[in-house]
């Protein structure tokens, strides 16, 4: 009779990778469609269009200062924030309002892999947007003025996309996580990339290395050789490379892992077909 007996199969616990691709695909599909994909590339599209206005009628026309306020201010000082926020903002409620967030929960998936999953699809969707249309930017600035061969420019862009996805990174987990803590989370990620990416950040004191700001720029001073005085970053005092890449990618990473943490114990309120 004992040979009739069937052992019982352990379930393996190994989440499927064909799982998470799928996850993350479902993300990146979901963040490019409707006004937000839109006004993201009308927003990254600003830069150009000043860059070609700063060439027509900028007589004479100034580089350096042209790079330094499209390039090195507007962009990741307006732009990389707001794009974060508008995308991030969105990774978990637009489940909830959609009400398929329930179809993601059944999944194979531990829940706070789900989000892990989430902020990296938003993470390397807006780092590649981003990329591309600073790349655009830079091009646009540079133009006709024979100051960079084009293998020292696709160089510099390189840098610079790179230096901007680390701060892509950590905007991202930071205003995800805020996007699970409140319900205007857009208002007050607006309000925090005003006053700390946008007043803090520029006071030369201790108080702005608790900003994204600050390693951003001690990072394109170290990579790229700026020398912005408005900053008043002193590269003999300046934290190091080295430095700014684990804050970043530090702070990024425990940010992430506290919005997954929180995904996972927070009980959502979806809507039943009945309207329960």
């Amino acid at each position: 009779m004992s040979a009739d007996l069937e052992w019982p199969v352990r379930l393996s616990r190994r989440v499927p990778f064909s799982a998470l691709a799928a996850l993350l695909n479902i993300t990146a599909a979901r963040q490019v469609r409707g006004r937000r994909l839109l006004i993201l590339c009308v927003l990254l599209a600003l830069p150009i269009f000043f860059a070609i206005l700063a060439h027509r009628f900028g007589d004479p026309y100034r580089l350096e200062d042209v790079e330094a306020v499209l390039i090195f201010g507007l962009i990741p000082q307006a732009f990389l924030p707001l794009a974060a926020l508008l995308f991030s903002s969105g990774m978990v409620q637009d489940d909830v309002e959609e009400q398929t967030l329930t179809y993601l929960l059944i999944r194979p998936i531990p829940r706070w892999l789900i989000y892990l999953v989430k902020v990296a699809g938003t993470w390397l969707l807006i780092s590649l947007l981003n990329a591309l249309f600073t790349a655009a930017a830079l091009v646009a600035v540079y133009w006709g003025t024979g100051v960079l061969a084009p293998d020292a420019l696709f160089q510099r862009a390189g840098i610079l996309a790179a230096i901007l996805s680390l701060s892509l990174f950590a905007y991202t987990a930071l205003f995800g996580g805020l996007s699970l803590l409140a319900r205007r989370s857009l208002v007050l990620g607006v309000v925090y990339i005003i006053v700390f990416e946008g007043v803090v950040a520029n006071i030369d004191f201790m108080i702005r290395h608790v900003t994204v700001m600050y390693y951003l720029r001690t990072l394109s001073v170290r990579w790229l050789g700026l020398r912005v005085g408005d900053w008043a970053i002193d590269p003999a005092t300046a934290p190091s490379a080295t430095t700014c890449l684990l804050t970043l990618i530090g702070t990024g990473s425990v940010l992430a892992l506290l919005g997954a943490w929180l995904f996972s114990v927070r009980e959502f309120r979806v809507k039943t077909p009945e309207g329960s």
